[in-house]
């Protein structure tokens, strides 16, 4: 006779209720909870009618079995498919199948692209079935988080509990979690490589004195494999479920493994199950099946992932690293099956899956069961062993040393200016670093919105020239003024080097075709440089040439119009001299006012505004919507520079937006007030809180917590506290929790 517990009893009656008007139904419950019952209780009630169970693997299939076999059940009116082997099967052969309804078990799987074809076919061709979904992770996390229920059931649930809930509700048992680190060494060693191959010789001498010191306090630390599982494994006779990378690994680890548990016990049973190995479907067997004293490791490569469920699994291994969330949750699925004799399965995360990616973010909910409004008499509370903090913490400190690397090169051009009081250009190297590449790598980064504000900031503050030419032209000139010094005279061709000598010769071209600036021609004729103007190239003639330009195109010439146009690339030269001049009150009040009843815009960075507004506006108007972290629309990184602009909305902030730019954003949607940023900002502030009152210490950079990077965040607000660039109100709410300068 079938049983079905409470909850899937529940479930059960609302999947009949929603099949009466609707063709398709998701019953979506973590793993362990009985999804498989649910199946069998549909087909013992609708015998008269044809299923066909789809599924990954043919393992789920003979657990059905074995349930059906458990509930002598028969299943003659039962075919089953492999997703697999239906993606094979032509129209045809589809349209042959018999069947009533359609069980699509770990229906997220129907996402992928090739299994997604076949099921797309059989839906097409059997739209009369009934169809049931049954999965514990219908998100698809690496896969645009396409929620599958939503793309197959419309939304249409007879169940959608998530794990907190069924752990919650004691469904499921709250584990015991254990967290190691079978890598760390390997990863010292990527640094060790990462560090050697770097051309930056600073941060390669500053690479190796950190991992010398990494390698000795890890030498020093007690979370060895076999210290974490004698601890951890009180039952020598207990099951465990290893999950490994691929069949190499699994090779070597089932080799060497012994040692791990040689505190435990030296009676082992090892089982393996993976594709192409012929005996997996025995080895399976034999381990589900051994009930002897040994301590019993069932090592596999994916296969055991999803859907499959062994009783009386005392806990999992995870040596297997991933970023899935799905992946995470179906390896810790294979513990959580209600058993008597694992009411605290103990999870083994060996590879720090447990602050990786999508997993950190979905395990927390199971980590706040404990601290969610439950009762006093409730018995939930979660363990968490965690044996690799210090190891973490070193491999961050590595970490951020990479990551902070324009500070050391920064560090090193401010050496350079100081010492030959200009700054580099084009592949000017110094101390071993390539100083000129780098500087023309800002002033890129700057044009595209991609620096962030501490650091445009800094190269301000050694008045870093972001117009490249600008630079070119006062080294050279710094150069002519070295030998007129010497000479005491402006030097002569003869006295100059031939680049030099071109270089002078060029300026002189300029001034005689009135395109040089006025404050670069009054420091050559302070040297000494004779220069005549050429009368037929006066400022009338730029100008008139400029608005016939403008009335052809529409627009003011760009540097991309200078291509092999020399003409135009002399109209630039001259425009470019004028807004030079305007700056420094050169330009008589006529003259400015012809230029501006042309629309002549005097700063060059009110152009890059426009042109990174005009990429927002078109982005909201592709999109419908503001953008978020991470978005790039047609090569700028459109959500930094949008925040950018809202920080320069700031009561101390340096740099301020125009009346007419506040508008411009306004009628985009950006609300300047309460912002969506205030709030992020009032959000970090109270994980800050939490994350003290929790752990007792300061987060260290890079520690997310709740999916925020809290380390970096307090760093940034003491780094604007100690500025001044922070407003009032926050400088208190810090100022409340013992943050000052």
């Amino acid at each position: 006779m079938l049983r079905l517990h409470k909850h899937n009893k529940e479930t059960y009656e609302r999947l009949t209720q929603l099949f009466a008007s609707n063709e398709r139904v998701a019953v979506v419950q973590p793993t362990g909870t009985g999804k498989s019952f649910i199946i069998l209780k549909l087909i013992f009630d609708n015998t008269d009618k044809r299923f066909l169970i789809l599924s990954p693997s043919v393992y789920i299939f003979k657990q059905i079995e074995t349930h059906a076999d458990e509930s002598r059940l028969k299943l003659n009116n039962v075919e089953f498919l492999t997703y697999m082997k239906l993606a094979n099967m032509s129209e045809e052969e589809i349209k042959e199948l018999k069947c009533d309804y359609i069980v699509l078990d770990e229906f997220h799987r129907c996402g992928a692209a090739e299994w997604g074809r076949g099921i797309d076919t059989l839906l097409s061709l059997k739209s009369a079935a009934k169809v049931l979904g049954t999965s514990a992770t219908p998100i698809r996390y690496l896969d645009s988080s396409r929620n599958m229920a939503e793309e197959l059931f419309n939304s249409v649930y007879a169940v959608n509990m998530s794990l907190h809930e069924a752990i919650k509700r004691k469904i499921l048992p709250l584990p015991i979690y254990v967290t190691s680190w079978y890598s760390f060494r390997g990863k010292l060693e990527q640094f060790g490589i990462r560090a050697e191959r770097s051309q930056n010789p600073r941060l390669k001498e500053a690479m190796r004195e950190k991992i010398r010191k990494a390698k000795r306090r890890v030498a020093k630390l007690d979370c060895g494999l076999d210290k974490v599982f004698e601890k951890h494994i009180p039952n020598k006779s207990g099951k465990y479920i290893v999950f490994c990378p691929n069949i190499e690994e699994l090779v070597k680890i089932y080799g060497k493994c012994d040692k791990w548990f040689e505190r435990i016990t030296d009676d082992i049973h090892k089982y393996s199950v993976y594709s192409h190995n012929a005996n997996s479907e025995d080895e399976f067997k034999k381990f589900s099946e051994d009930d002897s004293d040994a301590l019993k490791l069932l090592f596999c490569v994916d296969m055991l992932n999803e859907g499959v469920h062994i009783n009386d699994v005392s806990g999992v291994i995870m040596l297997r690293a991933t970023q899935s969330a799905n992946v995470f949750y179906q390896q810790l699925g294979r513990a959580l099956a209600c058993s008597e004799k694992a009411l605290h399965p103990v999870i083994f995360d060996i590879v720090n899956n447990f602050e990786t990616g999508d997993t950190a973010q979905e395990y927390y909910a199971i980590m706040e069961i404990s601290r969610d409004g439950m009762g006093e008499d409730d018995d939930i509370e979660f363990e968490l062993y965690d044996y690799v903090r210090d190891i973490r913490q070193i491999l961050e400190e590595l970490s951020e040393t990479f990551e902070n690397s324009w500070d050391i090169v920064y560090e090193a051009l401010v050496e350079f200016k100081q010492k030959y009081n200009r700054f580099p250009l084009g592949t000017e190297d110094y101390d071993g670093l390539k100083l000129g590449q780098w500087c023309k790598n800002q002033r890129a980064l700057y044009r595209q919105g991609n620096l962030s504000e501490e650091q445009i900031k800094k190269l301000e503050d050694i008045d870093f020239p972001w117009d490249l030419n600008e630079l070119s032209w006062f080294s050279a000139y710094e150069e002519v003024k070295k030998i007129a010094e010497r000479l005491g005279k402006f030097p002569a061709k003869k006295d100059m080097p031939p680049e030099l000598a071109s270089w002078v010769q060029a300026q002189r071209s300029k001034f005689r075709s009135g395109i040089l600036e006025e404050e670069r021609a009054q420091l050559l004729l302070a040297l000494g440089c004779k220069m005549k103007i050429n009368e037929t190239a006066k400022w009338e003639d730029r100008f008139e040439q400029l608005k016939e330009f403008i009335a052809q195109n529409g627009r003011f010439p760009e540097n991309a119009d200078t291509f092999n146009n020399s003409s135009v690339k002399t109209l630039l030269t001259w425009v470019n001299s004028q807004r030079k001049s305007h700056l420094n009150g050169k330009l008589s009040e006529e003259k400015i006012k012809k230029l501006e009843d042309i629309g002549f815009v005097w700063n060059l960075n009110d152009v890059q505004w426009n042109k990174n507004f005009e990429v927002l506006k078109e982005f909201v108007e592709v999109n419908g919507r503001l953008p978020k972290k991470g978005d790039v629309y047609k090569g700028v990184n459109i959500n930094m520079w949008l925040n950018s602009q809202i920080q320069k909305t700031k009561p101390n902030h340096r740099l301020k937006l125009s009346d007419e730019q506040k508008e411009k954003l306004q009628a985009l949607g950006v609300n300047f007030s309460d912002t969506k940023f205030t709030q992020k900002w009032m959000s970090a502030y109270t994980l800050y809180i939490e994350y003290k009152s929790l752990y007792n210490q300061e987060p260290k950079q890079k520690v997310r917590y709740k999916g925020r990077d809290l380390g970096t965040w307090i760093w940034n607000q003491k780094n604007y506290l100690r500025d001044g660039t922070l407003p009032p109100e926050r400088v208190k709410l810090l100022a409340d929790i013992g943050v000052t300068k």
